[in-house]
């Protein structure tokens, strides 16, 4: 009887589900980068261009969803090593050459761009730049100085998202599809829920825009779009996305798009719309065009698949990558306007040679087979630059300064500050309004309470009010203000003229004020200046300083708002705090203040000409 040979198992080879071309999604993409690059090189054409990151957003958690899906589908499981490697040959090769690029430029350039490269460069390489972000902003300087890899935040996002939820789509498709929805639903409620209880539109958004619990939920649209749309059937080669209820997809298209477009013109990135409904409205429409897109017809997916569209979206993601650091370095050498033009052409050029060169290959080939499919002499250049470059980058990284100029000028006028003095008792009677124009009052009798902005144009006000005493500190707000002058009242030092310089940190609430002038009493007079920035609170600051200038006949507005607003170079690069020629404004604004009260003039319900809103 003759042995029979054991044959070894037989395992079936996976087969690689596909999705079906869509070419208007990569217009779809050019949409949001071209967004996003609008909003960053010219702000006033599209203030809510930032919106072109949930763009990205509702996309990516479509496709990645799509993918999975297609996979159990036809093979009844999903390979996670698999799923990782693409898209790490996806995402890490552009993501890190710009990276290091960009620290090397960095350090070369020197100066604000340069501080903080340490914090940056290993939390935008370990994917966890937005939560570095948020742990910043808990310091004051977090808003101080551009940091050149401050997008990066939403890679982070996407990239954590991008490990976690495979791990939960594996668990819950082996239940059902249903499971999946019902779960995916829950998450993206309870993000947007979350974005409701952190937000506040007296403080600093930072913390509920970067935080991938709060921001999911434009993902999670895109999973749940993913999970209606994609077939179920086995067959590999079968139409992925099965056309459904075409008829309304044209007009649900169109609808969307309009939205998205009428939101990225006009939706101000620090207003309470924004966080209140701007965002989910914006995942939600991009989730309309998206879906109209899918059924390839229609007013809005023939926009969107035009050639430069399409082109756009090609090399989005190298684009958004590369247009920031590059904006952050020249704009550090020079801030001319006609540089944003030059920025923006710089940035499309690298754009598309990182497309070309760099994401392209390796995504179709892997790292080591483009590797070995270069020539001697390319291979020797490109290690000879790689070489070089993070070389570089670990000099700059050694060797990042810690504070910007701006900082290092606050904490030397805070070194610097002047210890106020006593005055005679009973100043009362020097300022008591008597009929008729006086001179403006003495330096002596003039004390000036204020924040950073005050601080940084203490030079400025010493130059024209030398004996002015001055007390002024970094992330001060007016709920200081009531112990500050009680205690200066207490030891007779408080002088007659009060200057207030808050806002920056903080509303500025009629409780403090009404608070402030309590203590003051009536023979005192307070110049109040008028707060400038993007900050979600200036707004309602300045209808309470309007609502108190009408309480109180002592109470006068110096109107800081508009200077800074009329006059462009009066700002660091942060919007907030004046330069040098910026603090002469600050005084001048004061100085205009003293001179309506020694003329005895105090008009009524005063607008600032320039809110940043």
């Amino acid at each position: 009887m003759a042995l029979e040979v054991a044959q070894p198992p037989t395992t079936q080879t996976p087969r690689k589900a596909q999705l079906r071309r869509v070419t208007a999604i990569d217009g779809l993409r050019g949409l949001a980068v071209l967004s996003v690059v609008f909003y960053h090189f010219f702000g006033a054409i599209a203030p809510g261009g930032f919106l072109g990151v949930d763009m990205f957003f509702v996309l990516s958690g479509f496709l990645i969803t799509s993918l999975l899906l297609r996979e159990y589908a036809v093979n009844s499981h999903i390979d996670l090593r698999l799923f990782w490697l693409r898209r790490a040959r996806r995402i890490l090769p552009a993501a890190i050459v710009v990276l290091i690029v960009g620290t090397a430029m960095a350090g070369l350039v020197g100066g604000d761009p340069a501080v903080g490269l340490k914090a940056q460069f290993i939390g935008t390489l370990g994917f966890v730049n937005n939560w570095v972000q948020i742990a910043g902003s808990e310091s004051y300087f977090a808003d101080f100085g551009v940091q050149i890899f401050a997008h990066y935040w939403s890679l982070a996002v996407e990239e954590q998202f991008y490990v976690l939820f495979p791990l939960l789509a594996v668990v819950l498709l082996r239940r059902s599809r249903a499971a999946l929805i019902v779960s995916s639903a829950g998450l993206c409620c309870a993000s947007y829920a979350a974005m409701q209880i952190l937000y506040s539109p007296e403080l600093d958004p930072t913390r509920v825009y970067y935080g991938t619990d709060t921001h999911s939920f434009g993902l999670l649209i895109g999973v749940l779009l993913a999970c209606f749309t994609t077939s179920t059937t086995a067959d590999p080669h079968s139409n992925s996305w099965p056309v459904t209820h075409a008829r309304y997809a044209p007009a649900l298209g169109l609808a969307g798009l309009i939205g998205l477009v009428a939101l990225v013109c006009f939706t101000p990135d620090t207003s309470a719309f924004t966080y209140r409904a701007g965002l989910l409205t914006a995942s939600v429409f991009s989730m309309l065009l998206l879906y109209s897109i899918l059924h390839q017809q229609g007013p809005a997916h023939a926009l969107l698949n035009m050639l430069p569209m399409r082109w756009l979206g090609k090399i989005s993601f190298s684009l958004y990558l590369w247009h920031w650091p590059v904006f952050v370095i020249i704009t550090a050498i020079n801030q001319h306007p006609v540089l944003s033009i030059i920025t923006l052409i710089v940035s499309v050029s690298l754009a598309h040679f990182s497309y070309t060169w760099i994401e392209t290959p390796i995504r179709r080939h892997g790292y080591r087979q483009t590797w070995k499919t270069l020539h001697t002499k390319p291979k020797l250049v490109l290690s000879t630059t790689a070489i070089i470059a993070i070389t570089a980058a670990g000099v700059a990284i050694t060797q990042s300064p810690r504070e910007t100029t701006l900082e290092q000028q606050l904490k030397k006028l805070s070194a610097a500050a002047t210890t106020l003095t006593a005055v005679p008792a009973e100043p009362a009677n020097v300022v008591k309004l008597n009929p008729g124009p006086h001179p403006l009052p003495d330096s002596a009798t003039l004390t000036a309470i204020g924040d950073s902005v005050m601080l940084a144009s203490t030079d400025a006000l010493k130059r024209r009010y030398p004996q002015m005493h001055i007390d002024a500190e970094v992330s001060r707000n007016i709920d200081a203000a009531p112990d500050i002058l009680r205690n200066l009242k207490t030891k007779n030092v408080l002088d007659p003229i009060v200057i207030l310089g808050f806002g920056t940190n903080a509303e500025l609430d009629l409780k403090a004020l009404e608070t402030i002038m309590a203590i003051l009493g009536p023979d005192r007079i307070a110049i109040l200046v008028t707060p400038f920035g993007d900050r979600p609170w200036i707004p309602k600051s300045h209808d309470n300083i309007r609502i108190a200038h009408t309480q109180y006949p002592n109470l006068y507005i110096a109107d800081w708002c508009t200077k800074a607003h009329t006059n462009p170079t009066a700002l660091h690069n942060d919007k907030i705090h004046p330069t040098e020629s910026g603090a002469e404004k600050y005084t001048e604004a004061i100085t205009h203040a003293l001179m309506q009260w020694a003329n005895h003039r105090n008009p009524k319900n005063p607008t600032c000409k320039g809110t940043q809103q």
